[in-house]
């Protein structure tokens, strides 16, 4: 008769391999579908409103809400473009309500530019001194405490738009900047990483160390599989047990056999860890653009002053944000695409010889006319916070889903398009009425149903930021707003 095991009996082999062996007279173990993976969040920004004074409305915001399809306005186009109409869905009809002395919770200051920014991005009203900086901790690190418990998995704080191309043609100051975090109690602004050469490097994708490199190849060389490591006590055990359970240990292994090509067919697909490779160096940053009322059409802006390559930016730091996601390097990011009263040119996108601010102005034509350029400005962000999404969704998760359906994506607008209290007017792109955000991912059960259009009339903002918030398993709302719209985008 065989010998009795302990139940505490493991298959070891070379390099301290182990093998915990199952109840020989239970139940084999789970399969890998039951594995978790991690939750994502990611939040970006595009410094841009709806819509030019004096329009008679949009051309971003669909004219009907349900269901997302084919044919979705000119700032939505990159989305059919880009078929990812089912992970993303708009809500629409959104307030950041305003006011001085006092300025209500969640809100901004009735000057415009850039007062928005604090809503936004924690939640909390902007600074009484008119200060653009967070005033609490933001989205990103809020949701980094639930999601990156190891101080290992860092938190990412990018901007493509690396200049200001105003004035001096600083970083912006404040106005570059929507991340802050808590340290001990204390706040903390985060300056964001403007380098996509900077951004590679601190992700540690390839260490050019000996001892480093020596590190990883010894970790590669583990990566055999490990029933091969553990065969020779494998062997030894199998004599000495009878015909049932040998036939049960059998069994076992070939469940763990299984289970290793399935991770195999996950590590060199398209859902491995596949750093990408060096940047290069970045491109030259842009002077400014100096011009009455902001606007050049015969000048800088048409040969490209203001211009820092923001498109191959932008395209290199979501590649290092879904790269991230994918290494497990980080699960929370924020990207700034564009600057508060962004004075980016765009005519190297579309040949508008404009900065996009002053496109919001009327530099392309006035009202109805006007509205198409600002569509493709909102476009051109939306078109890059697709391009991760889309990525996600073709991505494989290491619990077999793919990597959209744990992660929960952010775009917000900086305004929206109606009245304009410091200017006492109506149908001005210097409003925080009728806003509109992004929110894409299938994290807690998002987009479901598929993407949609919701109108959420008078709602804030963050209660967008916080359904995304809550998909990923952060249980507290964003800063003094409190409340999601989990019911209307799970559907």
């Amino acid at each position: 008769m065989a010998k009795p095991l302990s139940r505490r009996t493991f298959l070891r082999g070379i390099g301290g391999a182990a093998i915990a062996l199952p109840f020989l007279e239970a139940m084999l173990p789970r399969r890998a579908s039951s594995a978790t993976a991690p939750q994502r969040y990611v939040y970006t920004f595009a410094g841009t409103s709806l819509s030019v004074n004096e329009a008679d409305g949009n051309l971003v915001v669909p004219s009907a809400t349900g269901l997302l399809g084919a044919g979705l306005p000119q700032g939505m186009k990159p989305i059919n473009d880009l078929a990812i109409e089912k992970y993303v869905s708009i809500v629409s009809g959104l307030l950041i309500p305003w006011g001085d002395a006092p300025i209500p919770p969640g809100g901004r200051r009735i000057g415009f530019h850039a007062s928005s920014l604090c809503p936004l991005v924690c939640g909390t009203r902007s600074a009484d001194d008119g200060s653009e900086a967070p005033t609490a901790e933001t989205s990103e690190f809020l949701a980094a405490r639930t999601l990156s418990p190891d101080p290992a998995l860092q938190t990412l704080t990018y901007r493509v738009q690396p200049a200001y191309y105003r004035g001096s043609n600083g970083t912006g100051g404040d106005r570059g900047k929507i991340s802050a975090r808590m340290v001990d109690g204390d706040l903390q602004q985060v300056e964001p990483i403007t380098s996509p050469k900077v951004a590679w490097s601190s992700l540690n994708f390839q260490s050019t160390d000996p001892a480093e490199q020596e590190k990883a190849k010894a970790l590669l060389a583990r990566r055999m599989s490990i029933l091969d490591l553990v065969a020779d006590d494998t062997d030894a055990l199998s004599k000495k047990l009878g015909a049932a359970d040998r036939a049960r240990l059998e069994r076992h292994l070939d469940e763990l056999r299984a289970l290793e090509k399935q991770l195999e067919a996950i590590q060199p697909g398209e859902g491995a860890c596949q750093p990408p490779a060096d940047p290069g160096e970045d491109p030259p940053i842009g002077g400014a653009v100096e011009a009455e009322g902001g606007y050049d059409p015969g000048g800088g802006y048409a040969n490209d002053g203001a211009w820092s390559n923001e498109e191959l930016r932008a395209t290199l730091m979501m590649e290092l944000v879904y790269m991230a996601l994918v290494c497990d390097r980080a699960r929370a990011a924020s990207v700034m695409f564009t600057q508060a009263q962004c004075f980016m040119n765009m005519h190297p996108i579309y040949g508008y010889a404009s900065d996009l601010h002053e496109i919001s102005h009327g530099s392309m034509g006035w009202a109805n006319n006007g509205m198409a350029p600002v569509a493709d400005c909102v476009a051109w962000h939306v078109k890059h916070f697709g391009s991760l999404v889309k990525k996600l969704a073709e991505t494989q998760d290491s619990d077999g889903k793919m990597l959209i359906d744990n992660t929960a994506l952010i775009l917000a607008l900086e305004g929206g398009h109606g009245f304009d209290p410091e200017q006492n007017g109506q149908k001005s792109p210097h409003s925080t009425e009728n806003m509109a955000i992004f929110i894409a991912g299938r994290a807690g059960g998002l987009n479901a149903g598929g993407g949609k259009h919701v109108e959420k009339p008078n709602a804030h903002p963050v209660q967008v930021i916080n359904t995304a918030l809550h998909a990923v398993g952060v249980e507290a709302d964003l800063g003094e707003v409190s409340g999601d719209l989990m019911s209307e985008l799970t559907q």
